[in-house]
């Protein structure tokens, strides 16, 4: 690909991303439906369309279904499943994940659109169908620019995949699970670990995962980007009185450059950038001071209890 090629790739996949991102947010406004913003739907644009190589680790079909079938589960959990938020929160961890071990699939980004609707009390069947329609724009978004400028995936369905070393390796990220949600929830600060967060933690608890060269680096980008999506909803939208959708795409453009030169595509970062535009006033005040926590307990769980084993 020529440079000139190149630099129009840059800004098309940015403005394709800033698209997808203003719709979703434009749309919830206009229908009054708030629960089709979906803050993962922004990591698995960063995922699809961002990242320098296409790298494919499931197809776009399964991708779509997987996904649609998450944000199902997790709305089911929340309407029919009465049980304390402690366990809701356990089964919207460890449903997904089964079903990619079954779909012999590696998008971990379902987990948090399983998790989403637990946190938010998600009771509406109007989430599901935004997750399905949003993931499948991206994934006909990513197909166009593949075919467009004859790009060539790194493709990586299935590679490495191995159920049994998956299944114990659910195992023991579910068990720890479980026991770092406890205080939080006894707490009732279950921001201190939300879901773009939990997907983080599946992320680097993975021996094998290449984001585990520069841990401080995902580490400090996670925390700008959260303090990005902070500032942008508290100035742009509480302080002078703009549309939700202005403190989204600022933030977004803000979270591009930086993503860009500090050349850091960790997924996550995207859903950990729109979750503070969502949530309410109230909850921002200490949200800064959560996601420092939570990140410190991913950052020493991942990097004490998930080493890769000697051959």
């Amino acid at each position: 690909m020529n440079t000139k090629v190149l630099r129009l790739f840059e800004y098309e996949k940015y403005l394709l991303a800033l698209a997808v991102t203003a719709m979703m947010f434009v749309i919830a406004k206009l229908t009054g439906h708030r629960e089709i913003i979906f803050p993962e739907i922004l990591s698995i644009v960063v995922f699809c369309l961002i990242t320098k190589k296409q790298i494919l680790t499931t197809n776009r079909l399964k991708m779509i279904i997987l996904t649609t079938l998450a944000s199902l589960i997790g709305v089911i959990i929340v309407r029919y499943i009465q049980i304390p938020i402690y366990f809701q929160i356990l089964l919207g961890f460890l449903l997904p994940q089964i079903i990619l071990i079954l779909g012999k699939s590696n998008f971990v980004p379902i987990i948090a659109a399983s998790l989403f609707p637990i946190y938010m009390k998600v009771t509406s069947f109007v989430y599901p169908s935004a997750s399905f329609a949003l993931v499948s724009l991206i994934a006909i978004c990513q197909y166009l620019l593949i075919k467009q400028y004859k790009l060539k995936p790194i493709n990586l369905q299935n590679k490495y995949f191995n159920k049994k070393v998956k299944t114990k390796h659910l195992l023991k990220l579910f068990i720890i699970f479980a026991l770092i949600m406890i205080l939080p929830v006894y707490y009732r600060a279950i921001f201190i670990l939300p879901p773009p967060f939990i997907v983080a933690f599946v992320v680097l608890s993975n021996p094998l995962s290449s984001f585990r060269k520069y841990k401080s680096k995902v580490y400090l980008s996670m925390i700008a980007v959260t303090i990005i999506g902070i500032l942008c909803r508290l100035i742009i939208n509480i302080y002078l009185g703009f549309p939700l959708f202005l403190s989204a795409i600022t933030a977004c453009i803000m979270m591009f450059i930086l993503i860009e030169k500090k050349n850091v595509f960790f997924p996550p970062i995207g859903g950990a950038l729109l979750m503070p535009i969502i949530l309410k006033e109230n909850v921002l005040s200490l949200y800064w001071l959560e996601i420092l926590v939570g990140l410190y307990i991913i950052f020493l769980t991942t990097s004490i209890l998930f080493k890769r084993e000697k051959s």
